[in-house]
């Protein structure tokens, strides 16, 4: 089985992490903010959303929201704030390789800063297709492999077998979120070619593409004021998106199935599976038992646990 990235194992608070981000954080709401212009819908899945950062950029435009994370204790943290927010989200403590839901049900969905956690991409992101309805949109973020920076320094360094496709190990330095310090961390970064060719593979069809965080530079961040950089970050988001210089790119693809059969439901009960066989559940108030293979999930504090 797949390794998962686990935050809960030594209670790691992720928040943290975005709270000297402010730029960071704000370009990718430009990006979204782009990417969800006109849609709408039902469903909306954010896999491996973890409290909420990013569910002003699709709360209003979805009538139901799920959240969909490994870490239990990061939704047990932020249920009562997110829920106080935005009445009609829910949150599911799953495995992003096997997804508690059943097929056709999402008309949108997005993955941003969890790629690059991913061992096999390939599965986690068909595992996302299936469970999203035909013409459903799917955003795709993840770290740029030859963005500016690392182009020229392989240029320079005439390591030509850095411009392959193949995913890019990052050294461990500095990437320890959630492990112990000096672990051996799965950080990877992908070439464009790459996750167009998974995206096509899974079935999605490639619509739009966005560079982000075109100033992620620690001296710029220092300098100036958050405002002056999203000024100019919305500048370069419209004008050199069509290069690969930013080190963060998003993708917005469109779910293309034969079959157009959509399920329709308003409660979390009834788009819920099982996540290993993918069968019909008996659910209660906190306990939900597989009628096929007899595996039982809790609710624990008001979070499903659905982790495989």
């Amino acid at each position: 089985m797949s390794k998962v990235a686990d935050y809960d194992t030594y209670d790691y608070d992720y928040s943290t992490y975005w709270s000297k981000r402010k730029y960071e954080h704000e370009a990718e709401s430009l990006v979204l903010k782009k990417l969800l212009k006109n849609e709408k819908g039902g469903w909306f899945l954010d896999v491996g959303g973890s409290f909420g950062r990013l569910a002003d950029s699709y709360y209003k435009k979805y009538s139901r929201t799920v959240i969909a994370d490994y870490s239990l204790k990061t939704l047990q943290k932020n249920y009562k704030e997110l829920k106080s927010k935005y009445p009609n989200i829910e949150l599911i403590a799953a495995n992003a390789y096997f997804l508690p839901f059943k097929d056709n049900v999402f008309d949108g969905a997005l993955m941003v800063r969890v790629l690059h956690h991913i061992e096999e991409p390939q599965k986690c992101i068909s595992e996302i297709f299936r469970t999203q309805s035909n013409n459903g949109i799917y955003i795709q973020e993840f770290a740029n492999k030859i963005h500016i920076k690392a182009t020229i320094k392989a240029l320079f360094t005439l390591n030509f077998s850095f411009f392959n496709i193949s995913p890019y190990q990052q050294p461990d330095k500095h990437h320890y979120e959630g492990t112990k310090q000096g672990s051996h961390v799965l950080f990877l970064n992908y070439h464009p070619k790459y996750i167009y060719k998974i995206l096509t593979e899974a079935g999605y069809i490639i619509e739009k593409k966005y560079g982000c965080s075109f100033l992620r530079i620690n001296i710029l961040k220092k300098i100036f004021k958050t405002n002056f950089l999203l000024f100019w970050e919305n500048i370069f988001q419209n004008i050199l998106s069509f290069t690969n210089f930013s080190p963060s790119i998003f993708i917005k693809a469109v779910a293309k199935k034969e079959n157009n059969r959509k399920e329709e439901s308003k409660r979390i009960e009834d788009i819920l599976v099982c996540p290993q066989c993918r069968g019909e559940l008996e659910i209660t108030s906190k306990r939900a038992v597989c009628r096929h293979c007899k595996n039982e999930y809790l609710k624990k504090d008001n979070i499903w646990d659905f982790r495989v």
